[in-house]
């Protein structure tokens, strides 16, 4: 289930053997034009010109070394170092509890995203573009930018790091983040919207 869970924080980069002292960022979600992952790839190519320290990983369908696209996509931009491809997982929490920032770079079409409820859930703020609801899941706990914008993508990632930087700031994100979720979009608290929205209409 989603939820914060404090012990699995470093194992995703201790698994995938990567420095637990650099950011781990991640996009959940099947590889569709929708999704955008050339704006996000794009976007990646400006922090690392920039210098910024991180490491990236693609989670969903068709996000392996079996989709020659993406694999050349990220080739072709010099992300090799930075990003890892790691296809579809049916361990999605481990996953959102292991990153320290998710990103929906999403062009179109989303309507309630719940990967991002998923994210904030256990604890892990996002950046997402401003598509169908994400904005209003996200609220104040997180970054919101237009979508096919590197430009801004870009900026919106720069400054949520230098933001969850230190272990006080990433708390106090992901606290937020928690309780927006449990006070706004629990299961309980949709299913009583549902039933009250059903009882007006009969």
């Amino acid at each position: 289930s989603f939820r914060f869970k404090e012990y699995q924080q470093d194992k995703l980069k201790i698994n995938l053997d990567l420095d637990t002292s650099i950011p781990l960022i991640g996009t959940v979600g099947r590889f569709d034009s929708q999704k955008d992952h050339l704006n996000l790839l794009d976007a990646l190519v400006i922090l690392a010109k920039d210098k910024i320290l991180f490491n990236y990983v693609l989670v969903g369908t068709g996000l392996d070394q079996s989709n020659k696209q993406i694999v050349e996509w990220i080739r072709k931009r010099g992300l090799s170092t930075y990003v890892k491809l790691l296809g579809q997982r049916n361990d999605i929490p481990k996953i959102m509890n292991g990153l320290d920032l998710h990103v929906l770079p999403s062009a179109f079409g989303e309507a309630f995203p719940n990967v991002v409820n998923e994210a904030m859930a256990c604890g892990t703020p996002c950046v997402v573009t401003n598509v169908g609801d994400a904005s209003f899941i996200v609220g104040d706990t997180g970054w919101v930018v237009r979508p096919k914008s590197p430009k801004a993508l870009a900026k919106a990632i720069k400054i949520a790091l230098q933001e969850l930087r230190g272990g006080t700031a990433k708390n106090a994100y992901s606290l937020k983040a928690r309780r927006r979720i449990k006070e706004n979009f629990s299961v309980i608290k949709m299913v009583k919207g549902y039933t009250e929205l059903w009882s007006k209409l009969l």
